[in-house]
Order: structure tokens, then C-alpha cells, then sequence
């Protein structure tokens, strides 16, 4: 507001403000403690609103893990699997391809193989309604990082310059 602004003010106006200080200041004040009552009753609902949407949330993604994780599920999955390898297997024989690209089917055909047996020696074939073996232990052991070399510096990155 500029000073020709400030020096502008109606009279009449500025009389009743000074007349009815206390009111006005009451009104105020009343209008701020509306004001805060409104917010903090809206904050608590926003709140309400973001703990139930929480547990919608948690309990669909709970839902979607539950189905994941049905061993009805898994079965049918791993099961598929193992038919869609065998489909591709088919696939690559017959296509008309290298030598070296059929070795390669030949070695997937092989380890499709081993996986089946080792999923039929834990139990988990389709509709034989065995439980899974217990879960074996492997040890994995850490194999240490090789050491960098550090990178070589060319002539011309010796011959430069910085400038501050």
C-alpha cells in the first residue's frame, strides 16, 4: 500500500473502527476460532478419510498376495510353465534353423527335464495333493570383489589446465 493510500481513508470509517474497537476485535477473534474449529474438524476427517483408504489398500494388496501365494496357484503356474517351455522346445525343433540354435533347445529340453523331476521330487506335481517337501538349505558363499584398476590418465588430461 502506498503512502497516497494510507492517507486516504474515509473519516466515518475510521471513526466507527476507533468507536467499536472491542467489537470489531471480538468479531475477529470469533471468526478465527470458527475459522480453526472448522479446520481442525476437517484435518480430523482427512484423517479418518486417510486410515481407512490405508487399510483399503492394505487389505487389497494382502488379497492379491494371498492369491499369489496359494500353493493351488503356484502349482498351476510352475505346471504352466513347464508346458510353455515343452511349446517352444516344439517350436525351435520344428522351425527350419542352425545346428548350433536346435543344440540350444536341446539343452533347454534338457534342463526342462531336470526341473520337472526335481518339482516332482518335492511334491509339487498337479493334483497329487502332496505337500511340498521341507525347504533345504543352500549355502551360498560370497565370492570377493576384484579390485579395480584405477583409470589412466591420458597426456592430454596431464597437459590441461584449470582456471578458478
Amino acid at each position: 500500500m502506498s503512502d497516497k493510500d494510507r492517507k486516504c481513508t474515509d473519516p466515518d470509517l475510521e471513526r466507527f473502527f476507533k468507536e467499536n474497537r472491542d467489537m470489531v476485535e471480538r468479531l475477529f477473534r470469533e471468526e478465527k476460532d470458527l475459522l480453526k474449529n472448522v479446520f481442525e474438524e476437517e484435518k480430523a476427517r482427512a484423517e479418518e478419510l486417510l486410515e481407512e483408504q490405508k487399510k483399503r489398500a492394505k487389505d487389497a494388496t494382502q488379497g492379491v498376495v494371498n492369491m499369489l501365494t496359494d500353493p493351488d496357484v503356484q502349482r498351476h503356474f510352475t505346471a504352466m510353465g513347464i508346458e510353455f517351455m515343452m511349446g517352444i522346445n516344439a517350436l525351435m525343433k520344428a522351425a527350419p534353423i542352425p545346428d548350433s540354435v536346435r543344440d540350444m533347445a536341446d539343452k533347454a529340453e534338457e534342463a526342462r527335464k531336470n526341473a520337472s523331476e526335481g518339482i516332482r521330487k518335492a511334491g509339487f506335481e498337479c493334483g497329487t495333493g502332496s505337500k511340498p517337501a521341507s525347504p533345504e538349505k543352500i549355502e551360498i558363499k560370497s565370492v570377493p570383489k576384484k579390485k579395480s584398476k584405477p583409470p589412466v590418465k591420458s597426456d592430454v588430461a596431464a597437459d590441461t589446465k584449470t582456471y578458478d
